[in-house]
Formats: structure tokens, C-alpha cells, sequence
């Protein structure tokens, strides 16, 4: 009798462990890009080249608007327009306005910052690390809610060292809801000429590299001067959807930074 019991419990005890071992799976940190559902043995798989789809109708509405502010970004990128630059001489820590005549040689970092319109909230963060040949290795691109929330991070990562290219480039893109779990995941892995490489055949450095929760969070880290320069949106004042956004900024004259 005592023998059975102590087999009985012997077979609970073992249960318990592997209900145990399931849920630190479930409960595994943000910063590894991984489903509930994957297996153990997939979790040994590359976190840079994983790809998560959007489960529902909540999360591809904030992936959409998220795309949107990318797309509304971009645009003021490409007019260089209320865009402000910044950037860290190489062996120094504190991050400047870039001016004129700065020899770009000294340059080790450079940095973009856009405001949400008529705030003093900031939307988006660029870092670019340069390399001694003053080529950019990574750029890391961060957008904010105006609560300061990170909703958006992006990757990319150029090498001539890939083995399967010329040079091979990598751009990942992250989604976070308002709790700050990821609720899409997007990888691509392209030649100079935008064709598509094969991650198994390419050899792609995995650097250490943060994906800030929130606006205080990064600039805890970098102290990026901005006092005095969020007010000088030409953008009219009140609430306006993306599209209305994008017209205005596709209006405005072009302003230097």
C-alpha cells in the first residue's frame, strides 16, 4: 500500500514539473521575439529572423495606424522638414545639433527626432551607427504614442561579410501594443538590388541592441538636447487622422534643420 502511494505522488509531482517547465515558455521576456505556442525546440531558432502574425481585429487596427505613422514619417524625411538632426563625435558621449560644417569624419552616430505636431511629444527616434568607413552597420528606428508608449521598432542591418551577397541587408520591424507586447513581427533579408537571400546560406552578425519600452527609457540613455525645439511645426492645431496629416506636410514649404 505504501508502495502505491508513494507512486502515486512520484506521478503528480512529475505533472506539476511539466506544467511548470509549459508556462515559463508562455511567460518568456519580450525581449525574445517567440509565440506562446512555440515549441521548446523552436525557441532555439534565430530571434532576429522570426516572423509573428497578427492575431486579431484590435491588434491589426494598431498595426495599421502604426503603419501609417511610418508612412507619415517618411514623408516628412523626404522633404527633410521638421526633421531635427543630431549626432556624437566619435569618443564623445554628449550628442549635439548637427551644424555646418562638422567634419563627418568625427561622426560615430547620427540621429533623427519628429515631433507629434503642435506637441511636445515626441514620435519618432532614429539612431544610425557608423562604422569607420562612415557607412551605416545599423540603423534602429523607434515611434511613440504621445503618451511616450513605443509602438513601433524597426531594424536595419547592412554587411558586405554575408557570404551569400555582394552585401546583404536586414530589416525587421516590430508592433507593440499598449502593454507593450508584440503583436506582429516582420523579417526580410535582401541583396543590394532588393532581391530576396536565404537566411540558412548568409552569415549575419546578432549585435546587442535595446527595444525601448517608452520615450524616457531611450533618452535616459542618450540625453538628446531638445528643449526649445518642439514648437516649430507649421502644422495647424487639433486632432487630425493620418491622411489629413500627410496632406498638410505634402503642402508646407520645406524647412531646413
Amino acid at each position: 500500500m505504501k508502495i502505491r502511494v508513494l507512486i502515486v505522488l512520484l506521478f503528480l509531482c512529475s505533472i506539476n514539473a511539466f506544467s511548470q517547465e509549459i508556462d515559463s515558455v508562455n511567460n518568456y521576456n519580450n525581449d525574445y521575439i517567440v509565440e506562446s505556442e512555440l515549441g521548446l525546440d523552436e525557441l532555439e531558432d534565430d530571434e532576429e529572423s522570426m516572423e509573428i502574425e497578427v492575431r486579431d481585429e484590435v491588434s491589426k487596427q494598431s498595426v495599421k495606424f502604426s503603419e501609417e505613422l511610418l508612412s507619415y514619417i517618411n514623408i516628412l524625411r523626404d522633404k527633410d522638414s521638421l526633421v531635427y538632426h543630431f549626432s556624437r563625435i566619435v569618443g564623445e558621449s554628449e550628442i549635439l545639433p548637427t551644424i555646418d560644417g562638422l567634419n563627418k569624419l568625427n561622426i560615430d552616430r547620427k540621429f533623427e527626432v519628429v515631433f507629434h505636431p503642435n506637441t511636445d511629444k515626441v514620435l519618432y527616434v532614429r539612431e544610425m551607427i557608423l562604422n569607420e568607413n562612415q557607412a551605416w552597420d545599423y540603423i534602429y528606428e523607434n515611434i511613440f504614442d504621445e503618451n511616450g508608449n513605443g509602438i513601433m521598432f524597426i531594424r536595419h542591418y547592412s554587411t558586405f561579410k554575408s557570404v551569400c551577397a555582394e552585401v546583404a541587408f536586414e530589416l525587421s520591424e516590430y508592433f507593440f501594443n499598449e502593454n507593450n507586447d508584440i503583436i506582429k513581427k516582420t523579417y526580410a533579408i535582401f541583396d543590394g538590388q532588393h532581391n530576396p537571400l536565404d537566411i540558412d546560406d548568409c552569415w549575419m552578425d546578432r549585435e546587442e541592441y535595446l527595444k525601448y519600452k517608452n520615450f524616457n527609457e531611450l533618452n535616459a540613455k542618450f540625453n538628446l538636447p531638445l528643449e526649445g525645439l518642439q514648437k516649430n511645426s507649421s502644422i495647424n492645431k487639433g486632432n487630425k487622422d493620418i491622411d489629413q496629416k500627410k496632406e498638410e506636410i505634402n503642402s508646407i514649404d520645406i524647412i531646413q534643420e
